[in-house]
């Protein structure tokens, strides 16, 4: 267990403690599911039968599950279904063939990994009934009929001496039962949920860097540029490269505690036809998508220190990510690691394109097994993702910076959610103070 930023070694890295059961094999979760009183009560692993590698899986039943179709080309899996409460209870066990195939969104893969993947489908079938024998198989090819309903219209059809007790209504009482057994569990997925939500605004946007014009405050009448900039210079201070600031932007009215200074200008220059005065700060903010330069003269007014928590530095490289097609398969991919957000591209040349996919590390469970590197974060709603690196010592720095910022990205949910309190108690305050100034 890796604490302290230190890289984790072999086993499982927790940025911060987490009550919720993980596992990292699909042979730990099938066999999870299989029992009648398992903590997971789903699993999916890619279509292939010796190896089984984990896609995804969790406790939150098939409304959790529904998130990760479409993660891989198809997935099979195991899923775990109880009616009832109390000592009146059916439980039943269903195979599951699952694939976004109809989805408007699932061009993510070819047609060629898809049929590579079902050509495994009959083996991939004999691996899941070596954990458990089901009551019925169902192919799910939509995100949307991943449902209550047509789950348990499939299991009704096949269930001739019990179908009177496969209902929805049964479906929730048990799992109101299961959730009531294990609370600390969906407890902790309640509060993920709300955190996710605190920082998914804070995403690094593509290299889009445009600066944004700014009017110049008037000099006073009978004083040059100079000797402007030399009076304010004496009473304000010049932030130094690396220094966190809060920019006020004019064109959106409001100030974004997300700028940083990256340059200062020690002599007057010309830059672009504009003439930058010495002491100007070059700062970057609005998430990485905008720049400007702000001139001494001007910085009280569009510049104040941020106590917000500093990000580590960026890391990026070629990495290999688990894909599930006949077999496991690795594709070379360009990672960013940035603000707490792991992104990738198919390759560097994409860069300035929105990320193939972008996955807030809050919350963030590792394991690093020689040169590859399992997680899941508080963001992946039952997907685990698997990537792999060329040498065990890349892979190590890879898993240590990785936990380095989640726990940066925890530090600024805590950050966020002290700034809104700190607001919520000045506006109450502002509030009984113009009533106490109403009623004398």
């Amino acid at each position: 267990m890796a604490v302290d930023g230190e890289a984790p070694t072999e086993g499982v890295a927790l940025t911060e403690p987490t009550l919720k059961p993980l596992f990292y094999t699909g042979e730990e979760a099938l066999r999870e599911v299989a029992r009648p009183d398992g903590l997971w009560n789903w699993a999916l692993v890619g279509p292939d039968p010796n190896k089984l590698p984990l896609s995804g899986g969790g406790s939150g039943s098939i409304d959790e599950m529904r998130h990760a179709i479409g993660a891989q080309a198809s997935s099979f899996g195991l899923l775990r279904l109880t009616f009832g409460a109390g000592p009146v209870t059916k439980t039943k066990f269903i195979y599951v063939h699952a694939s976004n195939i109809d989805d408007a969104d699932s061009m993510a893969f070819s047609m060629k990994e898809r049929a590579q993947a079902m050509s495994n489908a009959p083996l991939m079938e004999r691996a899941v009934h070596a954990f458990k024998q089901t009551q019925v198989k169902v192919e799910i090819t939509r995100s949307e009929d991943c449902s209550v309903d047509f789950i348990i219209e499939k299991l009704v059809k096949v269930s001739f001496h019990d179908a009177s007790h496969l209902t929805a209504e049964n479906y929730e009482k048990a799992m109101e039962e299961f959730r009531a057994a294990h609370p600390m569990t969906h407890a902790e997925v309640e509060k993920e949920t709300e955190a996710v939500k605190l920082i998914e605004d804070l995403a690094p946007a593509p290299e889009s860097h445009e600066p944004e014009p700014e009017e110049q405050p008037k000099m006073a009448d009978g004083e040059d540029e100079e000797q402007a900039v030399s009076r304010v210079r004496k009473k304000m201070r010049i932030f130094n490269p690396g220094a966190l600031v809060e920019v006020w932007s004019e064109a959106a009215q409001r100030w974004h505690d997300d700028g940083e200074v990256i340059e200062t200008i020690e002599e007057t220059t010309e830059c672009h036809g504009i003439v930058l005065n010495a002491g100007s700060m070059k700062v970057i903010y609005a998430r990485g998508a905008r720049f400007k330069w702000v001139d001494p003269a001007v910085a009280t007014k569009l510049l104040r220190e941020s106590v917000r928590p500093k990000a580590p530095s960026a890391m990026r490289g070629n990495l290999h990510k688990e894909t599930h097609g006949i077999f496991t398969e690795w594709h070379v991919r360009y990672f960013e690691l940035s603000q707490g957000f792991l992104s990738w591209w198919r390759t560097s040349q994409e860069k300035k394109k929105p990320p193939t996919s972008i996955v807030p590390l809050l919350g963030l469970s590792l394991r690093l097994d020689g040169t590859q590197i399992s997680f899941w974060t508080m963001s992946t709603k039952g997907t685990m993702f698997a990537i792999s690196a060329s040498t065990v010592d890349e892979a190590s720095a890879w898993a240590k910076a990785m936990v380095e910022h989640a726990k940066y990205q925890a530090d600024m949910k805590n950050y966020i959610e002290h700034r809104k309190n700190n607001q919520r108690h000045d506006h109450k305050h502002h509030h009984h103070h113009r009533q106490l100034e109403s009623t004398e």
